[in-house]
């Protein structure tokens, strides 16, 4: 059965071009989005990046998720206008917040490569792993690069993010070992998130046999460096994606 959005997005589909018209000067942000849409494709309507840029901007100001979107793309490509790299990052951002996962992706690009916005890899990684998408993860293989260097020089962050990128395989074979060493490391220097993927790594066995008391030990350490509850604890982003059926087992020194 269609969730009643689909019925409401089919039902616009279909709808006659002129029809469309009247509902989007109605700020109808759907029939906005379906209109910019054939505009912008010269599908049921004469193709126009200047006009389907204008129908999406009226629903971006509505923050319709999908207007946003494409409105960024198009702001991005210079399509139907100048191009504006940092308002594109701006709608990425309404759109990701609502879950959209494709401007998941955008937002983790432009924060990786410094367009629209200053680069951060922190951002990057957070949100290219909110998306998922195929185009994401290939982008995150890239990302084991950025953290290497971070983690050499004893930098919590980078020995926390790069040993995420070790368990989870971006760019490399999944290596728990190697990964685990990483996250230990920025543990012990009271990184919160490690702390805290430690605690999951022995609650859900990730690698390693399941250990109540040892998550129980890592859970008390969150708590401690972060003053919160311990019924919040627990990785908010799933940042490790690692199948705890296919990797090998840790000892307590952490080796195979």
């Amino acid at each position: 059965m269609k969730s009643p959005l689909q019925q409401i997005i089919n039902k616009y589909k279909i709808m006659k071009t002129d029809d469309l018209v009247k509902l989007a000067r109605d700020n109808d942000a759907e029939a906005q989005y379906e209109l910019a849409g054939r505009l912008y494709m010269g599908k049921g309507a004469k193709k126009s990046y200047e006009l389907a840029r204008e129908w999406y901007s009226a629903g971006a100001e509505q923050k319709h998720p999908e207007c946003c979107l494409a409105l960024g793309q198009m702001l991005v490509q210079g399509l139907g206008g100048d191009e504006d790299q940092e308002r594109a990052a701006e709608l990425f951002k309404i759109a990701a917040d609502a879950g959209n996962r494709s401007a998941m992706f955008e937002l983790g690009a432009m924060y990786a490569f410094g367009r629209g916005v200053k680069k951060n890899y922190v951002k990057a990684t957070k949100y290219l792993r909110m998306s998922r998408t195929e185009e994401a993860i290939a982008l995150l293989d890239e990302a084991a690069g950025w953290w290497k260097p971070a983690a050499e020089q004893g930098i919590a962050e980078g020995e926390y993010q790069y040993g995420v990128c070790c368990i989870n395989g971006y760019g490399m074979q999944s290596d728990f070992e190697e990964g685990y060493k990483w996250i230990y490391k920025a543990a012990l220097r009271n990184h919160a998130k490690a702390i805290d993927a430690m605690s999951q790594i022995y609650e859900n066995g990730l690698g390693v046999e399941p250990s109540h008391e040892k998550a129980e030990f890592w859970k008390k350490k969150y708590c401690e460096v972060t003053g919160t509850s311990p019924d919040k604890v627990g990785l908010k982003e799933g940042d490790l994606t690692v199948n705890k059926e296919t990797e090998g087992t840790l000892n307590e020194e952490g080796n195979k």
